[in-house]
């Protein structure tokens, strides 16, 4: 299942680390949103929101509770496998 988000495109790294930060989340049954994946990643809420608002877009994500304040974050079945992929 190659992406070019993942594979070829400027911040494709950082695609994987935000995946990858979701997925500990909710293994750990936290809640994840944008401001805590910033955070974890030591970059701004703005950076994350660009490459959120993508995978979201490119459904490698999904919204818990669309239009809550904040919004929760999990992975999609197309988030798994890409992650699935990048720990082979």
């Amino acid at each position: 299942m190659k992406s070019i988000l993942f594979y070829w495109s400027k911040g494709s790294g950082m695609r994987v680390k935000i995946l990858n930060v979701i997925d500990k989340c909710s293994k750990g049954k936290q809640p994840c949103f944008l401001n805590q994946i910033a955070k974890k990643l030591g970059v701004s809420h703005v950076a994350i929101k660009k490459h959120v608002d993508l995978l979201l877009e490119e459904g490698y994500i999904n919204e818990l509770n669309p239009g809550g304040k904040p919004v929760y974050l999990e992975l999609s079945e197309s988030g798994k496998s890409v992650l699935a992929e990048f720990r082979k």
